[in-house]
This record gives C-alpha cells, sequence and structure tokens, in this order.
C-alpha cells in the first residue's frame, strides 16, 4: 500500500513537472514573438519614415518645375505662335532642361492634349503629335490646376509620375493655351529599396502597387477593385498591359500572405500615407524569421529543460546509490556488530571450556600423581610416628636433649607435610589475577612433586639453573602457572 502510494506520487509529481514544462515553454514561444514582432514593426516604422522623407524628397525636387517653366516666354511663344523654327527651339530648350534637372522627359501639348514639342524629341519613342488628353494631369492642368499622376507611359511603355502645369497666354493671364507636363522616373528609387534587400511597396489610391522592391509585386492590387475604380483606370490607360492581379490576401490575424497557402510568404504590414495622390507607403516584415527566433527561444528552452531534468535524474540516481551505500553501510555495521558480539561470546565460551579443560588437567594429574604423592605423605608420616615414639622413650630415659631432637624432626616433618598439602590445594583450585611469580620457586615445587615418580622411571634430570645470586627470577603469571607444564 505504501509502495502503490509512493508511485501514485511520483506520477502526480512528473505530471505536474510536464505541465510545468509545456506552460514554460509556450511562455517562451508567446514571448520571443511577442518582442520580436514588436522590435520588427518599430524597426518597419523607422524605416518606413526614412522611405516616406525620400520619396516625398525625390517628388519635391520637380514639383515646381511645370509652373516655372509655363511662364517662360519661348513655352508661351510655341503654343501661340507658328513656326517649326520655334518648336525646334524650345525642343533643345526643353532637352536641356531636362537633362540638368533629371527629369525623363519634358513635354508641351496644346488645349487639345496633342504634344508640340518634348525634351525626348530625337528619340524614336518621342511624344511630338501624340495626344495625352485623357491623362487626369492634363485634365487639371486645362482646369487651371498643377496636376499629378502616375501611370505607364503609353508611348515609352515605361511607367513614370507624372506633374503638369496650365500655360497661360501671354495677353490674357486667365486664358490657357496649353499644359507642360514633367515625367519622372522612379525606378533609381524603387532599385535602391531592392538593393537594401527590403519589403517595401508603394500603393495608390485604389490600392495597386506602382513602386516595389521585388519587380514581381508591381502592378498588383492589394485588395479589391470595384467595377467604377476599374473603369476609370481603363479610360485613363494608367497601367496599360497589366492585369492587375491580387498581390496576397489578408489572413484573420491580419497579416497579408502573398502567394498560395503552401509556398507564400507571410508578412506583417506597417503602414504610411503619403500626401501625394492618396498614395501609401508599406513595410513588409516577414513572420518566418519571427517564428524561427520564436522557435529557436523554445529549442532553448527545451534544452534547459532537459538539462534540468537530466541533472535532477542525475541528484536522484545520485541520492539513491548514497542512499543503498548508506543502507548497505548500516547493514555491514549490523552485521559486525553482531559478528563481534558472537565473536566475544565464542571467546568468552572458549575461554571458559579451556579453564574447565585446565582444571580437568590439573585434576588429572592429580590422578596420576596421587601414588607419588601417597608416598610423599606416608614417608613423613611414618618419620613422625617413630620420632614421636623413640621421643617418648628418650624422655622416660631422662634424655631431654636428644627428645627435642626428635620433636624438632618431628616439626619440620609436619612443616614438609604443610607445604606438600598447601602445594596440592593451590594446584586444585582455578587460576587466578597475574602476579609476580618466583620461576625457579614454582620449578623445585614441580621437581620435588615429581621426584618420586621420576625415580620409579629411571628418569635423571640435568638442569642449568641460575646460581643463588641470580635468585629469584620474577615473572608475570599465575601462581599456578607451572600446572600448564
Amino acid at each position: 500500500m505504501k509502495e502503490a502510494c509512493h508511485r501514485g506520487l511520483q506520477r502526480g509529481l512528473m505530471g505536474g513537472l510536464a505541465a510545468l514544462i509545456v506552460a514554460s515553454l509556450w511562455w517562451v514561444w508567446h514571448w520571443q514573438l511577442t518582442s520580436e514582432t514588436r522590435e520588427a514593426l518599430s524597426h518597419a516604422e523607422s524605416r518606413l519614415a526614412l522611405y516616406s522623407s525620400s520619396l516625398e524628397g525625390a517628388l519635391q525636387r520637380f514639383t515646381y518645375l511645370p509652373g516655372l517653366m509655363a511662364r517662360q516666354p519661348l513655352v508661351r511663344n510655341a503654343l501661340e505662335g507658328d513656326g517649326a523654327s520655334l518648336e525646334e527651339r524650345v525642343n533643345v530648350h526643353l532637352a536641356r532642361v531636362a537633362e540638368r534637372s533629371g527629369a525623363e522627359a519634358i513635354y508641351l501639348m496644346d488645349t487639345r492634349g496633342e504634344t508640340l514639342a518634348a525634351s525626348n524629341y530625337d528619340s524614336p519613342q518621342n511624344f511630338i503629335g501624340h495626344r495625352y488628353h485623357y491623362r487626369p494631369y492634363f485634365i487639371e492642368a486645362m482646369r487651371g490646376r498643377q496636376g499629378e499622376f502616375f501611370a505607364v507611359g503609353s508611348t515609352t511603355g515605361r511607367p513614370g509620375y507624372f506633374v503638369s502645369a496650365p500655360v497661360y497666354a501671354s495677353d490674357d493671364a486667365r486664358r490657357i493655351v496649353g499644359a507642360l507636363a514633367v515625367k519622372v522616373s522612379l525606378e533609381s528609387l524603387q532599385e535602391d529599396w531592392r538593393q537594401a534587400d527590403e519589403k517595401v511597396f508603394l500603393t495608390d489610391a485604389n490600392g495597386i502597387v506602382i513602386l516595389s522592391s521585388r519587380p514581381a509585386w508591381r502592378f498588383r492590387r492589394l485588395g479589391s477593385l470595384d467595377s467604377g475604380a476599374l473603369a476609370t483606370i481603363r479610360s485613363q490607360r494608367q497601367f496599360i498591359g497589366n492585369p492587375l492581379a491580387p498581390l496576397g490576401h489578408r489572413l484573420a490575424d491580419g497579416s497579408l500572405l502573398i502567394g498560395s497557402a503552401g509556398i507564400g510568404e507571410r508578412f506583417f504590414t506597417q503602414a504610411n500615407p503619403q500626401g501625394t495622390l492618396g498614395w501609401t507607403m508599406h513595410y513588409l516584415v516577414p513572420v518566418r524569421p519571427l517564428y524561427v527566433s520564436a522557435r529557436n527561444a523554445v529549442l532553448a528552452g527545451i534544452a534547459v529543460w532537459m538539462t534540468l531534468v537530466l541533472l535532477g535524474l542525475w541528484l536522484r540516481e545520485r541520492q539513491q546509490r548514497l542512499r543503498l551505500r548508506l543502507r548497505e553501510a548500516s547493514i555491514m555495521r549490523e552485521a559486525n556488530e553482531r559478528l563481534e558480539t558472537r565473536v566475544a561470546e565464542r571467546t568468552r565460551e572458549l575461554e571458559s571450556a579451556q579453564a574447565e579443560l585446565v582444571q580437568a588437567g590439573k585434576l588429572a594429574a592429580l590422578g596420576t600423581m596421587a601414588a607419588g604423592i601417597a608416598h610423599e605423605l606416608n614417608q613423613p608420616l611414618a618419620g613422625i610416628r617413630t620420632y614421636a615414639a623413640s621421643g617418648a622413650r628418650l624422655l622416660e630415659r631422662g634424655r631431654q636433649e636428644a627428645a627435642a631432637d626428635n620433636f624438632q624432626r618431628i616439626q619440620t616433618l609436619s612443616d614438609r607435610l604443610a607445604t606438600l598439602i598447601r602445594q596440592l590445594k593451590l594446584f586444585a583450585r582455578k587460576g587466578g589475577a597475574r602476579e609476580p611469580v618466583d620461576l625457579l620457586a614454582r620449578l623445585d615445587f614441580v621437581l620435588e612433586l615429581l621426584g618420586d615418580r621420576l625415580s620409579r622411571q629411571n628418569i635423571a634430570l640435568h638442569l642449568d639453573l641460575p646460581s643463588e645470586e641470580a635468585r629469584p627470577v620474577w615473572v608475570a603469571g599465575d601462581d599456578i602457572a607451572w600446572s600448564n607444564c
């Protein structure tokens, strides 16, 4: 039951850890994507401001030119006079001004929109003789206002920005006799965008891309076109020969998908309205790098989590091994303690058995020595009896000195018997504590105890003992240690 609860707790902890990892990785993904998107859009705003200012500067270089030239007498005389030499002079003058100003073309039209003089008069695709009465910039000039328009040139086929001004009669400041137009090429600006390798384009009021860092996006529409707008574009011949296909479509999150869903590119867009003709500058932020950055952050988070998990598993395994070693050490310590206890018990049992065996050996030796001991005891006893009887007779006879000598011998034999009995009692008891023992005295006692036995067995002893001056010889031992002999 306890093990099942432990496994359940482990599964709960693992589930909680997995949920924490997923939540943290989702947070890392969201945070990284949001941070990168915010930074990319901020960068897009700064780039849009730069590109907008460069476009405005490029256009303002030419907005003053048509009005300035329309007031020149040479230009007015070309519309009011009648002479080929005058038109030739105007062509040369327009070509000189176009070269110095950087305009692609400057041309002069009469009230019907027919070109009378042009700076590209010597080009195979010159404007002389062509009518542009359908262009909005001409219509605005005929109304006395400055005209602006972007279109694909109907004569050259090259797109450009057109700006115009009315030409008034020299004798009547209210009578319009024609219009002067300047065509400006914005291809260099578009080329700068392309070389910067940035996704930027410019749309007109109808959402049609007129400039783009990617040529394939040009003259495609961003959004839908109603029939009225499409009819106006066709009547003005603004985008001759271009089908105005959709550039892409908006997704639910506001991003722009250019191309098909399988192979298209997805962008976040940042737009900046321009002050010219309702134009809008667009800067595209590719979504893929943002997701790649978020993915890399998630992969880094996964690597960190894997490192932490592996470290945790290693620490857990190390802790388990440490607990196992401690458990094994505890078991070994307990086993050693039990073994030491058993060894001590066995040692005590063996010591007790050894003492029993020694005692039994001494008793057996005592039994063996019984005959010799009896002889040793009988001799002094017989002598005592003999000396006692002899002493009594000597006393009766009045020989006190001889009787005293017998009694002295009886005392000696009694002391000998007491010593023998005392040694037998000492031999029979168990050993005591260690104490200083005279080794030679113990040897003399043993030899005296075994003397009769040695004589009966005809054993001759040859002893090499220390001299009397070297006696006694003390050793640490038991007073009855001689019994081991």
